[in-house]
């Protein structure tokens, strides 16, 4: 059995499992406005992770597993983010994952590189 998680539900304690792949069609739609803020929830248990990426990656979603395990994806957007001033950039926020090495995922599934997420921290990587 595969497990799938959304951004939203990756409370270290209770993950939610699917028996088969999420299906992306039934999905909603990335929002179409900048995000004015995010939240993270780092802490002993948790990091998260910012994947900065360029405005042609926009409305894609970016997955992500941990290295030692591929059924344990999860996946969020790049979407736009407003910075200081009138500055938007474009960026891909996972708020809580479990400490360790995190593969990234190309959007054809296949890996791109593996990145560390410590706890207590927000890790910060390019995803262009």
């Amino acid at each position: 059995m595969s497990e799938h998680r959304h951004a939203g539900d990756l409370g270290v304690d209770h993950p939610h499992e699917h028996p088969h792949p999420h299906p992306r069609a039934e999905e909603s739609l990335p929002p179409t406005r900048p995000s004015e803020a995010v939240i993270v929830d780092v802490g002993e248990r948790a990091g998260a992770l910012v994947l900065t990426s360029t405005r042609e990656r926009e409305g894609l979603e970016v997955e992500i597993h941990p290295a030692a395990d591929s059924t344990r994806r999860t996946h969020v957007w790049v979407l736009p983010r407003r910075g200081r001033g009138d500055e938007v950039l474009h960026a891909a926020v996972f708020p809580c994952l479990e400490p360790g090495d995190y593969t990234i995922l190309e959007p054809d599934g296949s890996p791109r590189c593996t990145i560390s997420v410590p706890a207590n921290a927000v890790t910060n990587a390019a995803w262009d």
